[in-house]
C-alpha cells in the first residue's frame, strides 16, 4: 500500500516570501526593473488593494500573503510573461495565477478609479484637443 506524500505548502510560501523580500532590498534597483515601479509605489498601491485581494488561511493551506498577489499581477502587467513562466519564478500554479490575476487587477481598477478620472478630467483642455475631442465623439 503505497502511503501519500502531504505537501507542505509552508516551504513554498516562505520561498516566495523570502525571494520577494530580498528583492524588496536590493539597493541596485532591481525591484523597479522588475515591477516597473518604485518600492514606494508599491507599498502605496499595497495598502490600498490589500483588503480587497487579502484571502484566509485554511486548515489545508496558507492563502498567499496580498504582498505576493499583487507582485505576481504587476509582474504579469509589466512582463506580459505567461502564467506557466509567472509558475516558476513565484512557485504558484498556473491555474491559481490565471485567477489571482483578474481579481488583482479588478482590485487596483476599482481603487486607482477615482484617481485616474481626477487626472484625466483635471488637465487643461486646449481648444485643438477640444475640437479633435468633439470630432471623435
Amino acid at each position: 500500500m503505497e502511503k501519500k506524500k502531504v505537501v507542505d505548502d509552508s516551504d513554498s510560501s516562505l520561498t516566495m516570501e523570502r525571494q520577494l523580500s530580498e528583492l524588496f532590498c536590493e539597493p541596485s534597483g532591481e525591484f523597479k526593473k522588475f515591477t516597473r515601479m518604485s518600492l514606494e509605489d508599491f507599498e502605496n498601491l499595497l495598502n490600498k488593494v490589500s483588503p480587497m485581494i487579502a484571502k484566509q488561511d485554511t486548515r489545508l493551506r496558507k492563502a498567499i500573503p496580498p504582498r505576493v498577489r499583487l507582485a505576481i499581477t504587476l509582474r504579469f502587467l509589466a512582463s506580459g510573461d505567461s502564467f506557466e513562466s509567472l509558475h516558476y519564478l513565484f512557485k504558484i500554479s498556473p491555474q491559481l495565477i490565471s485567477k489571482i490575476v483578474p481579481e488583482v487587477c479588478l482590485a487596483l481598477n476599482e481603487v486607482l478609479k477615482e484617481e485616474i478620472k481626477g487626472r484625466f478630467y483635471n488637465r487643461s483642455i486646449t481648444p485643438y484637443s477640444r475640437n479633435s475631442l468633439s470630432r471623435s465623439l
